[in-house]
């Protein structure tokens, strides 16, 4: 999704972490795929990877779900001008039911003005 450079702010990009851990533990993969889209879809469609790796994700935990309810802090990483485009990391972790979380990571890429926000990866969180 692109954003402007008032949403490129540490507050909005944190919301916007939060908001993605929201549709996740909601179970809404399909609104979570069409906001943020999804790097790692390969040969996949969005909403089919972002299930494959949660359900990946959950399997190596041995638990059945994720939490619902919980609010999340968003860690917001920003990077200095690069080769990649990378502007920012937003790491957020949703939360099991069991306590442990799974990392939902979204970048920011910069391509002259132009910011857009994509759900990079899920991974079992350390």
């Amino acid at each position: 999704m692109q954003i402007t450079d008032d949403q490129a702010v540490e507050s909005s990009l944190a919301a916007l972490g939060s908001e993605a851990v929201h549709l996740l533990c909601s179970g809404d993969i399909p609104a979570l795929a069409a906001r943020f889209g999804y790097a790692l879809v390969l040969d996949w469609e969005p909403v089919a990877a972002i299930q494959e790796d949660l359900a990946s994700c959950l399997a190596q935990l041995q638990v059945a779900g994720l939490a619902q309810g919980i609010k999340c802090a968003a860690t917001v990483t920003y990077f200095e001008q690069n080769d990649s485009s990378i502007f920012a990391l937003v790491e957020c972790v949703a939360p099991t039911i069991d306590g442990s979380g799974v990392l939902l990571e979204l970048v920011v890429t910069q391509k002259g003005t132009d910011k857009h926000v994509t759900l990079e990866q899920l991974s079992v969180a350390a």
